[in-house]
């Protein structure tokens, strides 16, 4: 099934779940109800905390059903489970609160919770939080961890400046006594929606991208009614701050339940992904905090501008710390990158060098393949694999073999050093008495062999004769005297294409031990023999 059927299929599962409509429908008529003022001020406050309980149930149980389901990760498991324990602290602190509205419904805390309620909110609130911060973000480095800790510090810093705004704005000397009302409202949300995208951006988040994204838009609609509850909840206030809290609680479990069906459709859909390398998230939270302290400027609020510039200062220093981590990091990668090139620049030139040489050394081996170690001329198997070459092209083609007379006398009398001079000697003369594109060649011993490729005008009995001539000539010796052999020539010849290389030189071959048998020093044609 490809991406967009699986899609398909999960919106299908979401339209037709009877659960997930059932919360849009009746949170959503709640919410209609306590927004228009249908009902009285203290019936919607009991309706209200009754409406947040409901919800609360449904919340824990999507969650216990959703860490059961097959194909999930243990830590996303391990989450889902703590959900439902935060779910069941968050109904203990709604079944206090809907006692406390029933008993006096006008009461101040009736509508914007009791200490029972305000404790069991935050304790959830901070379990959930703890347990987001406590996911394997798969971080492979000090670095990368250190940074998102300094991403988590400035959004904190944001987090509680806007809780002292949404709190006691204009109370600086109830720092400590409003310090609670600010940690458990504001703050807890605020990290909890930065630790939701910090994950869904990480890749390691144990819930999909929807559901991050519904269950922060609750948290943000909390903190609205929060801030709407500041100055009191006179007139149509208090119907509206009811519907924006039920609206906030019933969207966090309309996430949770989206969340359910996604990942019952497809568990692959919480396989970690490869995370961005930065997030834009600090940024808009310095952002907000330079927002408020602007707006408390404006507003000649001295208490908030004193919190807000404090904010934006410590938020400022952490960002700046983050940049300079930033350009050390870019510092390091940019020396391992030019490391990294010198390397590869030398592993070329090495290679090269290695290339090089293989080349040279193969040009060697294959020159000692084909060439006698001696002489230098070619051998007995580069001299056939040429005559071949020669006898499948056009034209006429001549083979000589010379054999040395009286050479094992030169080696008796003056040793083997004396005969290797002279067949070097022989090899250069031979090599002089043809032209370059002839081949000389020394098949073993005092045998020698030539390749010709004769022209028209040429005579192969004057090339004979001539290299008899120059063999004949004494060659100098260790010891001072002079070394002399002759030399007798078979000469064979092939004008067809046909033309078989043994065949022409053992015709070679019978006609030089004619010249043998003729008493040496001369040559002789085949056709002659």
């Amino acid at each position: 099934m490809n991406a967009v059927s699986e899609q398909d299929g999960q919106g299908r599962r979401a339209v037709s779940d009877r659960l997930l409509a059932t919360l849009l429908a009746g949170s959503g008529a709640v919410v209609v109800l306590l927004a228009t003022g249908v009902v009285g001020s203290r019936a919607g406050v009991v309706i209200a905390w009754i409406a947040v309980a409901a919800i609360h149930v449904g919340l824990a149980w999507v969650a216990r059903s959703t860490a059961g389901l097959p194909g999930l990760r243990a830590p996303a498991r391990r989450f889902w489970r703590v959900v439902a324990v935060a779910g069941a602290i968050y109904l203990a602190g709604d079944l206090a609160q809907v006692v406390i509205a029933a008993r006096d419904p006008a009461a101040g805390p009736a509508a914007t919770g009791g200490a029972v309620q305000t404790v069991t909110l935050s304790a959830g609130s901070a379990l959930l939080m703890l347990t987001l911060l406590t996911v394997p973000l798969g971080f492979g480095s000090r670095r990368e961890r250190a940074r998102f800790w300094m991403d988590t510090a400035t959004v904190m810093v944001a987090a509680a400046v806007v809780g002292w705004y949404l709190v006691v704005p204009d109370r600086p000397a109830a720092l400590l006594d409003m310090a609670a009302p600010v940690l458990a409202g504001p703050v807890i949300l605020m990290l909890c929606v930065f630790v939701v995208a910090k994950l869904v951006l990480s890749g390691t988040a144990p819930f999909t991208r929807a559901c991050g994204l519904i269950a922060a838009g609750g948290a943000v609609l909390k903190s609205g009614a929060d801030a709407m509850s500041r100055d009191g909840l006179a007139g149509n206030r208090l119907h509206w701050y009811l519907a924006c809290t039920v609206a906030a609680h019933a969207l966090l479990a309309i996430a949770l339940r989206v969340n359910q069906l996604q990942l019952a459709g497809r568990p692959a859909a919480l396989e970690p992904r490869r995370a961005k390398p930065y997030s834009l998230l600090p940024y808009g939270a310095i952002a907000v905090t330079y927002l408020l302290l602007t707006v408390a400027v404006v507003r000649d609020r001295p208490a908030t501008v004193t919190i807000a510039l404090g904010g934006a200062a410590v938020s400022t220093l952490l960002v700046v710390l983050r940049q300079l981590a930033a350009f050390r990091d870019n510092a390091r990668l940019l020396g391992e990158l030019d490391t990294k090139v010198r390397e590869l620049h030398v592993t070329q030139e090495g290679l090269r060098a290695s290339l090089a040489e293989r080349d040279a050394l193969a040009a060697r081996l294959r020159h000692h393949a084909f060439h006698d170690g001696l002489t230098g001329l070619a051998n007995r198997t580069l001299y056939a694999e040429r005559l071949d070459a020669a006898l499948t092209t056009p034209g006429p083609v001549a083979a000589m073999l010379i054999d040395l007379d009286d050479f094992k006398q030169v080696n008796d009398r003056w040793g083997h050093a004396a005969g290797d001079t002279l067949l070097r000697e022989v090899a250069r003369r031979l090599q002089t008495c043809v032209r370059a594109t002839d081949t000389v060649a020394r098949l073993g011993g005092d045998e020698f062999a030539i390749l010709l490729r004769p022209e028209p005008d040429d005579d192969l009995r004057e090339v004979a004769a001539r290299i008899v001539r120059e063999v004949e000539v004494p060659v100098p010796v260790d010891g001072g005297g002079s070394a002399r052999v002759g030399a007798s020539i078979g000469i064979a010849t092939a004008t067809d294409l046909t033309g078989d290389g043994d065949a022409l030189l053992r015709e070679a071959d019978h006609a030089m031990y004619a010249v043998k048998r003729g008493g040496k020093g001369s040559y002789a044609l085949a056709a002659d023999s």
